[in-house]
């Protein structure tokens, strides 16, 4: 719309315009400058410090922080313009930009409490990491090398959280050369001890792959399959040659190293691909009952499928619904018998699980209208008791219209009058109550 109503003015009545606005507003006048302006290094380098020591001006007094000690600062506007830069094509520019607001916000780390310092400073290393994608000369590349190594090492903020050198480390490596590499791999070998060693390991593993042939890389892989992402680029390696021994080998070795059992392990997972893909239908067809009965309902559809082709889906089907109703979580039992219409199962679940009532009760109302009716009273009558807000009370009167709507509409007005009478003490209830009659 504006595009169009511009496009009717002449040149010179538009550059008026623009003129005087930008007189009138000091952040209209910089966007035009940033967006159309040969930029000053110095000049713009300074400009944007003078911002970022406004935006962070007395963050070190107590007074500016909230009951938690939080402070709240915004660094979209200062970010905006360093991105600007960039995409015009000043790298070292937006790069110098972006770091020096980086260093800043380290330094004000000692008074951020739990903050929103972190997590500015923490964009600020995605944005450079940006802005490094964006570098094509040489030098640039060089300098931003440089850099992200050096801010790796500094202290600033350390104590605090401001444990982001995994990220500008991996920065460094996009521009990573036979020549400079020494100096990255003198800087991750002092992280090699630290609890973010894995994401150190992988920087570690691409200079390997880059530079020190297939041989080395293979014995990289091989000590350092205790890191699960190391491993996954084994086991990936595997697949792609069909190496199903060893790819099985892989999934086994990590599933049983394991020490979490509150969900499916993604290395179940991949070991039914390694059955599957290999065309080991006994073994495909262990492994998918077990992510099942582990509590991964999709996979009951692969199962399914699985048993269907070996032709002994028929014979298994009753002692699978068993095992389930056994293992499953009721919800996805519930739905499992409501797709393969097992009816008289489902209302069995619903007599316990009464709270389903309103997914389920359209679907079995015609077969078992009196259970139903019963469930849908005993559920509504639950909610109505532990309703203490306004909020629950709405949510009541929802589920007593399904109710009305599933086919009870007379049983549904007797419960409204009954309800009414049960919480007249209740007066924002019965008040929501009366809207239905």
């Amino acid at each position: 719309m504006i595009k169009e109503l511009l496009e009717k003015r002449d040149r010179a009545e538009l550059l008026e315009f623009l003129s005087e606005y930008a007189e009138k507003d000091e952040k209209f006048a910089n966007a035009v400058y940033v967006r159309f302006g040969k930029p000053d290094f110095r000049v713009e380098v300074n400009k944007i410090e003078k911002k970022i020591n406004d935006l962070l001006d007395g963050i070190t007094d107590y007074h500016v922080r909230d009951s938690w000690g939080n402070v709240s600062i915004y660094t979209g506007d200062i970010i905006d313009e360093i991105r600007q830069r960039a995409n015009q094509g000043h790298v070292v520019l937006a790069f110098t930009e972006i770091e020096l607001l980086y260093r800043k916000l380290l330094n004000a780390f000692e008074y951020q409490g739990e903050c929103e310092i972190s997590d500015e400073a923490e964009y600020c290393v995605t944005v450079m990491s940006d802005i490094a994608d964006k570098a094509t000369a040489e030098e640039d590349k060089e300098l931003i090398f440089q850099r992200c190594i050096d801010l790796a090492s500094i202290d600033d903020g350390k104590n605090y959280g401001a444990d982001y050198e995994d990220k500008l480390l991996g920065i460094s490596a996009k521009f990573v050369t036979s020549g400079n590499r020494a100096r990255l791999d003198t800087a991750l070998s002092s992280f090699e001890m630290d609890r973010r060693e894995e994401a150190f390991k992988l920087i570690r593993f691409a200079l390997i792959s880059k530079f020190d042939g297939a041989d080395t890389e293979n014995r990289f892989i091989a000590e350092n399959l205790k890191f699960d992402k190391i491993r996954i680029i084994a086991y990936e390696r595997a697949m792609l040659h069909k190496d199903f021994i060893e790819a099985e080998k892989l999934c086994k070795d990590a599933i049983a190293k394991e020490q979490s059992h509150y969900r499916v392990s993604s290395w179940k997972h991949k070991l039914f691909d390694v059955y599957n893909e290999e065309g080991n239908v006994e073994k495909t067809i262990a492994a998918a009952k077990e992510i099942l009965l582990e509590g991964d309902k999709t996979y009951y559809y692969k199962l399914k499928a699985l048993l269907q082709q070996q032709g002994t889906w028929d014979s298994q089907y009753k002692t699978l619904l068993q095992e389930l109703s056994v293992k499953l979580y009721a919800s996805y039992f519930m739905n499992i018998l409501a797709e393969e219409q097992e009816y008289e199962l489902l209302i069995e679940q619903l007599r316990k699980h009464t709270d389903s009532i309103f997914q389920y009760g359209e679907i079995l109302a015609h077969m078992y209208p009196d259970d139903i009716c019963g469930i849908f009273k005993e559920q509504l009558c639950k909610e109505a008791d532990s309703a203490k807000k306004r909020s629950a009370y709405r949510d009541v009167c929802t589920h007593i219209s399904v109710f009305s709507k599933t086919g009870y509409k007379a049983e549904a007005a007797d419960l409204i009058r009954e309800l009414i009478i049960a919480h007249k003490g209740k007066p924002a209830f019965t008040d929501e109550l009366r809207t239905l009659t």
